[in-house]
């Protein structure tokens, strides 16, 4: 669910997974010399459940959920500079 919409400036979206808790995860726009900077972060607003641990750990041998965030977020980041790069060479 979109939970943020500031065009330029931010936009958040919340994601809920059942057993899984919620994370609110947020981009922050900001212009720079070579463009824009973009920081990404997150906000645990809902914990995981003990079954929700288990599933993680168990089925997808995550050990350390923070790890796991962080490297979803160089991911995201990496995707987001690529399609601006990218929209960049089309103009």
């Amino acid at each position: 669910m979109v939970t943020v919409v500031e065009p330029g400036c931010a936009f958040a979206v919340s994601r809920t997974e059942k057993g899984a808790g919620t994370i609110v995860w947020r981009y922050d726009l900001e212009p720079h010399p070579d463009g824009t900077l973009v920081r990404q972060s997150y906000e645990v607003t809902s914990p995981v459940q003990r079954f929700g641990w288990f599933i993680i750990g168990t089925l997808y041998g995550l050990k350390d959920r923070r790890a796991g965030l962080r490297a979803n977020m160089e991911a995201s980041l990496a995707r987001v500079a690529a399609l601006a790069e990218a929209a960049e060479i089309k103009q």
